[in-house]
Parts: C-alpha cells; sequence; structure tokens
C-alpha cells in the first residue's frame, strides 16, 4: 500500500519524498522515538510518585477530611499522567507517517562533539508557502548518525519535524521544527544518496556557507534562527 504523502498543511504541497521506514531500524537508531520512550517513562514515574505521595499523606494524617482531598486532587493528576503515557505516541504518529508527510531538507553537520554531533538544517518556517518562503537555519545535537561520517561537513539528509504554530494556527509561522535523519529510518545506503540529490545543491551550499552560525543558532532557545 503506498504510503499516505498529505502534507502536514495540506494547501501547500511540500517537498515530499519516498522514504523506505525500515520499523527494526527506527527502533534501534531513531533518536526521536527514544526520547518519546522517556517522555512516556517520566510520565508514569511522575504519577506513580504524586499518587503514591497522596496516599501517604492521607494514612499519615489519620484520614483527616482535608487529606482526602490532597489525596483526591493527587489521584486525578496521577491519572493524567499516566494517560499520557498512551496519548503521547498516538499524537506524534507512526515513524512512517512522519517520514511520510514531513518536508525532505539539508542538513550538514556542523559540529563534532565526544559523544555525537551537531546538525544545521536549512528549513522553511511558512506554514502556506503561496505567501513566500521564511527560510532560517536549525540545529540538532545527537549522537553519532549512522550511514554518515562523524565529520564537519557531512550532508545528511533530514525530513523537517513541524509544530507548534504561534497564535493558535492564525498566522503563517512554524515555532518549533526539528531535523529529523532519513538515516535513522533506514540503512539503506543508496536510499541516502537519492534523496541526498534530491535537494538542490543551491540549499547544500546555503547550509555550507552558514556553518559558522550554529553558535548563534543554537543560542537561541528555540535552535531555530530566521535567515533574511
Amino acid at each position: 500500500m503506498a504510503a499516505d504523502r498529505t502534507p502536514r498543511a495540506p494547501h501547500e504541497q511540500y517537498r515530499l519524498a519516498d522514504i523506505p521506514v525500515d520499523d527494526a531500524w527506527v527502533r534501534k537508531n531513531n533518536e526521536s522515538l527514544a526520547e518519546v520512550r522517556r517522555l512516556q517513562w517520566s510520565a508514569g514515574i511522575l504519577g506513580v510518585i504524586v499518587l503514591a505521595a497522596g496516599v501517604g499523606l492521607l494514612v499519615y494524617s489519620g484520614f483527616e477530611p482535608w487529606s482526602w482531598i490532597v489525596a483526591v486532587m493527587a489521584g486525578v493528576f496521577a491519572i493524567g499522567c499516566l494517560t499520557m503515557i498512551g496519548y503521547i505516541p498516538r499524537k506524534m504518529g507512526s515513524m512512517q507517517r512522519t517520514y511520510s508527510t514531513s518536508e525532505l531538507v539539508p542538513a550538514i553537520i556542523a559540529e563534532v562533539r565526544p559523544r555525537g554531533v551537531t546538525l544545521l538544517a536549512l528549513v522553511d518556517r511558512a506554514v502556506d508557502r503561496s505567501a513566500g518562503k521564511l527560510p532560517a537555519l536549525v540545529a540538532r545535537a545527537c549522537g553519532p548518525i549512522p550511514g554518515h561520517e562523524a565529520k564537519v561537513g557531512e550532508r545528511v539528509p533530514c525530513v523537517a519535524v513541524v509544530g507548534n504554530r504561534s497564535a493558535r494556527g492564525r498566522d503563517n509561522l512554524y515555532q518549533f521544527i526539528s531535523p529529523m535523519p532519513v538515516a535513522w529510518a533506514t540503512s539503506d545506503k543508496a536510499a541516502l544518496r537519492r534523496l541526498e540529490r534530491q535537494i538542490p545543491s543551491g540549499e547544500w551550499e546555503r547550509v555550507r556557507q552558514n556553518l559558522d552560525r550554529v553558535k548563534d543558532v543554537t543560542a537561541v532557545p528555540t535552535s531555530l534562527l530566521p535567515l533574511d
């Protein structure tokens, strides 16, 4: 069955690509998926701690009326935390859909660190491209990327995972954009080369010319720096 290639913003066709997604490879290598798992664990642990604290306070107080109120509030909070365990992955959706509906963008390794690298990517903050482009640089720190050398200047085709449209979607900006390497989806080197070629050479060159600005980008709280 063909992948759902409907863009996240259906009013405009972004540059989408046919990306083979190996589920086993994703589970092993995709750091975005690992971040989701950490959020799930954090939500679960927090829920259990709050619930235990509420019950403990109830018992310690000798079941005073006020302690019941606190215990009920703790229980409601704990239920909310535990609900997030299932909500987070549903909200994110499958990795196949994420790769199929996110725009293909150029990213280059701008820094090599002891435990990984920093990617610098060229993205477009505009939701509706018919109103004009809003290019920006975005940085992402990650571990070593399979299929790529850990060296400054290494090209890493990515997809731009977007979210948090400001003003509840009334304007034309994405407030959050994160580059997600295609190499986290597949070990197929031929596919990586094909996707690298699908990105215009001018975009790769623009990223290369801005590699020395990676510190400026990472200094921004969102790691997203608009370009003139």
